[in-house]
């Protein structure tokens, strides 16, 4: 996987423009500035760009490290879901939500700047949109499974492409993260070394939600994208959240 260099760069952003931009749906694609990679991200905060998950040239390791991170990302979302049930700000028996994104960041180096289309933000719980909004924002790279490609957006610069999906039905929780690799051929290696890496993972100490996740996430290939799939049965959310959130 070529390494891309992914340094610091600040912007000031409010949720109730991106929030707009959201709910408008049918906006153009937006610039702007973000990592995935930023854990403790504060909505209406500045912003110091980092990325912690470098592409490193042993594909294994990258496919260890993003696995990693996507779950850790998955769990914090379910927990913090259970802190608003606590405080009756989630109800998980009847809320539902959903969320979509595509994202395109060129592999300049120094630059993290990048186009975010929002194609979907749906919910009618006011009180779950700042967590809809810093979940999505962990998802806007793909955590870098994907390849540089050439780009029109961006060019003569390479960029990756990605986009994600999350909601909360009456069937299912579900996560949905897609990547484009150069090739089918190269999406299928790097989709075997997450299946392969997945396995491993699973036979690894973990937290009681961890595993669960793990046994319920999915590795696809479609021509030449990777799709990382999580979907839990909407009824085992609640006593799933309770298991081991607190």
């Amino acid at each position: 996987m070529a390494k891309k260099a992914q340094n610091s760069i600040l912007l000031l952003t409010t949720l109730g423009v991106y929030i707009g931009l959201l709910v408008a749906g049918g906006a153009a694609p937006q610039v702007l500035a973000h990592s995935a990679t930023t854990r403790n991200f504060e909505i209406t905060d500045e912003i110091e760009v980092k990325d912690d998950v470098d592409r490193d040239p042993d594909e294994r390791i990258s496919a260890r490290i993003s696995l990693v991170t996507y779950f850790q990302d998955v769990e914090n979302f379910l927990k913090t879901l259970d802190r608003l049930s606590d405080t009756k700000f989630f109800d998980a028996n009847s809320d539902t939500f959903s969320v979509a994104q595509t994202s395109q960041l060129p592999c300049v180096a120094d630059n993290r700047v990048g186009s975010y289309t929002a194609n979907k933000f749906a919910s009618r719980n006011d009180a779950l949109r700042p967590w809809l909004e810093s979940f999505s924002k962990l998802l806007t790279d793909g955590y870098s499974l994907g390849d540089c490609l050439q780009s029109t957006r961006f060019a003569p610069a390479e960029a990756t492409d990605s986009k994600f999906n999350f909601h909360l039905d009456k069937e299912a929780f579900v996560v949905e993260v897609v990547v484009r690799k150069s090739s089918p051929h190269r999406a299928k290696l790097f989709a075997d070394d997450l299946v392969s890496t997945l396995h491993i993972l699973h036979e690894e100490p973990a937290s009681p939600v961890r595993m669960i996740l793990y046994g319920a996430t999915k590795v696809r290939v479609v021509n030449d994208q990777i799709l990382v799939v999580t979907r839990l049965p909407r009824g085992s959310l609640d006593p799933l959240i309770a298991k081991d959130a607190k």
